[in-house]
This record gives C-alpha cells, sequence and structure tokens, in this order.
C-alpha cells in the first residue's frame, strides 16, 4: 500500500490522475516482463563455452605458422639434413695394406717380415722391423732387456718388433730381387713368385729399398 501510495503522489507530481497512472504502471509492467522473456535466450547464449571452436589465443602470445606440436617427432626413417644415418660412418674407410698417411710413406731402405705377395698387382705386403748389427745389436739388446742367446742373437744381430702394423707396396718394373743362395752367403736373383715362396719358407727377414712409393730392391739377409 505504502509503495502504490507513493506511485500516486509521483504521478501527481508529474500532473498524471491515478486512474492514468495505473494505466501506465501496467503497461510498464506489461513491457518489462517482455523485456525479461526476450532477454533469457541471449543471456543463455551470452554463457556458451563455444564448444568445438578452437579457444582464443591469450593476450600477447604468438603462434608460428607451420610450427610442429609441442612433444612431436620426426617421422621414422628420416634423417636431419647433414646428419649420418645411424650404423654409418662419415669417414671412408681405408683399404687395408695401403698407406693412408704421411707417416706410412716410407722412403729409402727398410727392413720387415713379407707377410704375401700378388703377383698379378705386382706388390708386397710386410711388417716392418728394427734390425741391428754387432753393438748396435748388443745395446738394444740391453735396452729391451733380451739376453744373449745362441747364433749370435744379441752378439751379432737383433730384431725388435714392437708395431705388427702391416703394409702394401707396390714393386717398380724391373726391381731386383735376390734370395739367399745355398752357401748361405751369396744371393741369387728371383722373380716375385720366387721371392714370395721363399721368405714365407724361411720367416727371415729382408732389406729393401723404396723410392717414389715403390721397391726398387729387396734382399733376403741371412740368419742361422
Amino acid at each position: 500500500m505504502i509503495r502504490q501510495a507513493r506511485r500516486i503522489a509521483c504521478g501527481r507530481a508529474l500532473g498524471l490522475a491515478p486512474d492514468h497512472f495505473k494505466i501506465g504502471e501496467t503497461a510498464v509492467l506489461r513491457r518489462l516482463t517482455l523485456a525479461s522473456f526476450l532477454l533469457l535466450p541471449l543471456a543463455a547464449c551470452g554463457h556458451s563455452t563455444g564448444a568445438g571452436k578452437p579457444a582464443d589465443a591469450a593476450p600477447g602470445s604468438t603462434q608460428a605458422v607451420g610450427a610442429a606440436p609441442t612433444g612431436s617427432r620426426a617421422p621414422e626413417g628420416t634423417t636431419a639434413p647433414g646428419a649420418t644415418p645411424a650404423g654409418r660412418s662419415s669417414a671412408s674407410t681405408p683399404t687395408p695394406g695401403t698407406p693412408t698417411d704421411a707417416a706410412d710413406q716410407l722412403t729409402g731402405t727398410q727392413h720387415a717380415y713379407l707377410k704375401a705377395a700378388d703377383t698379378a698387382k705386382g706388390t708386397i705386403t710386410f711388417d716392418l722391423v728394427e734390425w741391428f748389427e754387432g753393438k748396435a745389436a748388443a745395446n738394444a739388446c740391453k735396452a729391451d732387456g733380451v739376453e744373449p742367446a745362441e747364433n749370435d742373437w744379441c752378439t751379432g744381430w737383433y730384431i725388435r718388433n714392437n708395431n705388427k702394423k702391416v703394409r702394401t707396396y707396390p714393386v717398380a718394373p724391373g726391381a731386383s730381387l735376390r734370395i739367399v743362395g745355398t752357401t748361405g752367403t751369396d744371393l741369387a736373383d728371383a722373380d716375385l713368385k720366387k721371392f714370395r715362396a721363399t721368405l714365407l719358407s724361411t720367416g727371415r727377414v729382408f732389406v729393401f729399398t723404396v723410392k717414389a712409393g715403390q721397391i726398387t730392391k729387396a734382399d733376403e739377409i741371412y740368419t742361422p
């Protein structure tokens, strides 16, 4: 009642009759009721979660175009540019028995055990050794802790072989190859096939000369 009285008083202040105010009040109430029904669907739309639509990015955040999702892996069987596939080596494999660096470029007089010889290719495969004679042999034996033995071992000659690496060198055309003769003091000429057979049989050291990467001379050394 108090509220209605206040409404009538306000109407009178505006110059409205009480009946007119009632009619206006009823129209206003109807309009308010209609507006409430119209606002209900809009309110529901405003609270929609937007399911099925991508969420807006946070302010200030960026995403690179074409960037792979976080935690993704490259397809199996692919290799990154410049990478070496697993199980393979990027360095080339040197041919066994052939010089591979400056340290293997022999020159001058050398001593070795013959390991093999290819008559078709004209090459000799050998194991380098250090050869000592006389006083040098005695000094080398003492340095190595080796005691003198029969057949002038350590007193007349001595062989040191601390490196078992083998090398292969070509035999120069017309090279002189000689083996120990029947007397043990003379040398006899031999071709590569006979030179190989003799050295592999006796197991003796041979002395040879290397020039321009080729064996130009090779002689078997007599040892008891």
